[in-house]
C-alpha cells in the first residue's frame, strides 16, 4: 500500500463548501492549535461570497441568544454563520439541534460553520448527536513529519500565486520558509 492510504490528505475547503448546502451544518472537530477560520474567510473570497457575509461568534458563557440569533437572520440574508469553541457551550448544544431543526426553507447561500475539541466521551454532556448525524464532519490532524508539514504549507498556495513574482529566487524562499515553518 502506498502513503495515499497511510497519510491524511490537507483539508480542500472548496469540496467542503461544495458537499455542503444551507440544511447541512459543517462541524470541525479540530486537533490542539488548528483554527478553520481563516481558511474559511478566503474560502469566503474564492467564492465570491463577501465577507460582509460572514458572521462569527466565539461561545462562552452567556453567548447562547446571540449566536441563536445569528442563525436565524443568517438563515434568511444567506450568510455564512461560524461559531466556534462548542465544546465551552455544551449546556446549549440541545438548543442549538433545536434551532437547526426549526430553520425552515433557509436562503441557498447560508452556510452553518461549527468548531469543537473532541468532547470526552464519559462526559455528562455530549455533542447533539442529531447534529452530528446531519452534519458534514472534518477532523483536522496536525500534519505528521516535516513533508506532511510541508505538503500542507504548498497546499494553501496555487500556481497562480507562485508564478506571480518575477524574481527567479521567490520559489526557493517559499521553500525555506515553508520548510522553516514545519521544522518549528
Amino acid at each position: 500500500m502506498s502513503d495515499v492510504y497511510v497519510k491524511s490528505p490537507p483539508i480542500d475547503y472548496e469540496k467542503i463548501y461544495k458537499s455542503s448546502t444551507e440544511k447541512t451544518p459543517i462541524v470541525f472537530i479540530l486537533s490542539p492549535g488548528a483554527d478553520p477560520q481563516g481558511e474559511v474567510q478566503r474560502l469566503l473570497e474564492v467564492t465570491g461570497v463577501g465577507m460582509a457575509k460572514f458572521k462569527f461568534l466565539a461561545l462562552g458563557q452567556g453567548m447562547g441568544d446571540l449566536a441563536k440569533e445569528m442563525i436565524e437572520s443568517g438563515a434568511i440574508r444567506g450568510h455564512w454563520v461560524m461559531l466556534q469553541n462548542c465544546h465551552l457551550l455544551t449546556s446549549w448544544l440541545k438548543k442549538l439541534e433545536q434551532i437547526i431543526e426549526s430553520l425552515h426553507k433557509p436562503d441557498k447561500g447560508f452556510r452553518l460553520w461549527l468548531t469543537t475539541n473532541p468532547i470526552d466521551p464519559t462526559a455528562e454532556i455530549k455533542f447533539p448527536l442529531g447534529i452530528l448525524q446531519r452534519s458534514l464532519k472534518v477532523v483536522t490532524e496536525p500534519p505528521d513529519g516535516l513533508g506532511a508539514n510541508i505538503r500542507s504549507n504548498y497546499s494553501k498556495l496555487t500556481d497562480e500565486i507562485l508564478n506571480d513574482c518575477e524574481k527567479p529566487e521567490y520559489k526557493s524562499l517559499v521553500y525555506v520558509l515553508s520548510f522553516f515553518h514545519a521544522t518549528i
